[in-house]
């Protein structure tokens, strides 16, 4: 059964909005930089402010949503939008949402009166916002989980359970996870560099991004207007270390080859996970580049792609995010420049775009994405007709 996706929304440091989006990644030029204060965040800039009490709906199980569900219900809305489904069309759809800490900031406020929400309530939250009737999923596997959730709705599509599903994902900022990275030593001091030599971590960030995905007779039936073709996902766990990535990349590759089997075409660019740390960097790049080269395509001539650089690591979005970027690359035909490359890591196998946009060679597009535990996820996007 073909998967395609009929609607696409995003929450990020750039504004609300897609469209904010893609801007924002053709220009590269935004900086993230670490958090001035690893425990209490005072000075992050707020992308969207929780929403009061007062003003609408509460979220379940008392209180009101926090940062990471209201962004997320930002993303859904314009993806649900562009898709042209509205509330009565939802009562059969399914939802799955891919999150590290859901309403974390729930969970750090100081109000003794604010009651936290769980990570899986983010999902109750959306799907009571929306009325979802369907079959609802939280995936949590780190920094995995938007790759997972939108795999997992691929296979809820093609398994008959759905004709429908909105896929997402969301994080915020917080200060037990910047505080949990900088004691690991994760955090790049300085700012976000995946492709500079000189990389030294990561840099968090926050958002949240949603697709809606649907079978292609479904999409056919409503009149809505495919934007790309999900051709094929895989995912795998290596189950190595709780954070570190297992060496040789073998089960990485193995969710990529899974990907890349069920595609038409070789990849014209690749949406990887890296986020600036050296050995995940690098067993991602190599894992990916052995698929390429196993399925027929140079990795030279393949365009590698890291938004992290200009959008810091969104946790449980950035799978979905990249899925997103995925659409509007072969919209667009281009792929964005790479930020903050000042010398390139020679390691990498792939073409990395840098200064300009560069024109995607093949009308495919690759989605990698891990997480902590070892938790891989792939997906294969392709361009209509």
């Amino acid at each position: 059964m073909t998967v395609v996706v009929t609607g696409l929304g995003a929450v990020t440091c750039f504004g609300d909005g897609v469209d904010a989006l893609w801007d924002g990644l053709l220009r590269a030029d935004r900086l993230p930089v670490p958090a001035p204060d690893t425990c209490g965040l005072p000075e992050h800039p707020h992308l969207y402010a929780a929403p009061d009490p007062d003003d609408g709906p509460p979220g379940l199980g008392g209180g009101a949503p926090g940062r990471t569900s209201a962004m997320l219900i930002t993303a859904v809305a314009e993806a649900l939008s562009e898709a042209g489904l509205e509330r009565a069309d939802l009562f059969d759809a399914g939802l799955t949402v891919g999150t590290s800490l859901g309403d974390i900031d729930t969970a750090e406020a100081v109000d003794p009166e604010v009651r936290p929400l769980a990570v899986h309530k983010v999902t109750a939250v959306v799907a009571d916002r929306f009325g979802f009737g369907g079959s609802s999923h939280t995936l949590s596997t780190a920094c995995s989980a938007g790759t997972y959730a939108v795999s997992w709705a691929a296979e809820l599509i093609e398994s008959g359970q759905a004709e429908a599903v909105v896929a997402c994902g969301g994080d915020a900022f917080s200060r037990v996870a910047v505080g949990t990275l900088h004691r690991f030593g994760l955090l790049d001091p300085r700012h976000c560099r995946p492709f500079d030599a000189d990389r030294a971590g990561m840099v968090t960030g926050e958002g949240a991004a949603a697709v809606v995905l649907e079978s292609a007779e479904s999409a056919h039936r409503r009149g809505a207007t495919p934007l790309a073709v999900l051709a094929g996902h895989g995912w795998s766990c290596d189950a190595h270390h709780p954070m570190a990535p297992e060496p040789s990349g073998e089960e990485l590759r193995r969710a990529a080859d899974q990907a890349l089997a069920a595609t038409s075409d070789a990849p014209g660019a690749v949406v990887l996970h890296r986020a600036g740390v050296v050995l995940n960097d690098t067993v991602e790049s190599t894992a990916v580049g052995d698929a390429l080269t196993a399925a027929g395509c140079d990795p030279a001539v393949t365009a590698g792609y890291a938004p992290k650089a200009v959008m810091g690591h969104t946790a449980g979005a950035s799978g979905v995010f990249g899925c997103v970027i995925a659409a509007r690359i072969l919209r667009h035909g281009l792929v964005p420049p790479n930020g903050h490359v000042v010398t390139l890591d020679p390691t990498g196998p792939m073409e990395i775009p840098r200064g300009e946009p560069l024109p995607l060679s093949r009308p495919s597009v690759l989605v990698s994405g891990t997480g902590f535990g070892g938790n891989n996820a792939v997906l294969a996007w392709e361009a209509i007709g």
